[in-house]
């Protein structure tokens, strides 16, 4: 989907419809294995023998991976006091600014 690079939408802090310029959002990268589930299956996979929990037959790579787009999420930045808000647009294979 191309979008423009200005929309004249809502804002919040000036309580009126002002010009915004939009940007993609980047995806942000991915945390490290901090969470509990992470270190659990890292600490139960070492050494030798069967892995308990974590020893099952493996999903296939169709059930893992249902849905073939992503919500793609736009940064709305507002000219007059330059603050700053998300909007999702929804499932989208591929988005662009138009220039």
């Amino acid at each position: 989907m191309k979008l423009s690079k200005e929309i004249r939408v809502y804002c919040s802090t000036c309580k009126k419809h002002i010009v915004h310029t939009v940007s993609v959002v980047s995806v942000s990268r991915k945390r490290g294995k901090l969470s509990k589930g992470e270190r659990q299956k890292s600490r139960g996979t070492r050494g030798h023998g069967g892995h308990g929990k974590f020893s099952k037959v493996p999903v296939s790579k169709m059930a893992r991976r249902s849905k073939t787009t992503r919500k793609i999420p736009i940064k709305l930045t507002c000219k007059e006091c330059g603050k700053a808000s998300q909007r999702s647009l929804g499932r989208m294979k591929k988005t662009e600014i138009k220039r």
